[in-house]
């Protein structure tokens, strides 16, 4: 499997956008809650009471720097527009 070293940054913006008000949806919260149990250990208490009562737009600046920490994300961004214009 590629990249596997960014399936947690990936995981971890899925929550912050999914808890964000307005967004939440309880299964999508149960199956990466299992993820992060499962697959690393972790328990998401702590990410997602850093989410709760913000809007999207609050925490996508958050959501960016994670997603550009240690992965290809602004080179798939970069990519996918290229590809849909």
């Amino acid at each position: 499997m590629k990249h596997t070293n960014e399936v947690q940054a990936a995981l971890t913006a899925k929550i912050a956008i999914n808890r964000t008000s307005g967004y939440e949806d309880k299964d999508i919260t149960l199956v990466l809650d299992y993820a992060f149990r499962r697959f690393f250990g972790a328990n998401t208490n702590m990410l997602l009471l850093s989410c709760t009562g913000k809007t999207k737009e609050q925490i996508m600046p958050e959501v960016m720097k994670i997603l550009k920490s240690d992965n290809q994300y602004e080179k798939y961004l970069e990519d996918y527009k290229n590809d849909t214009v």
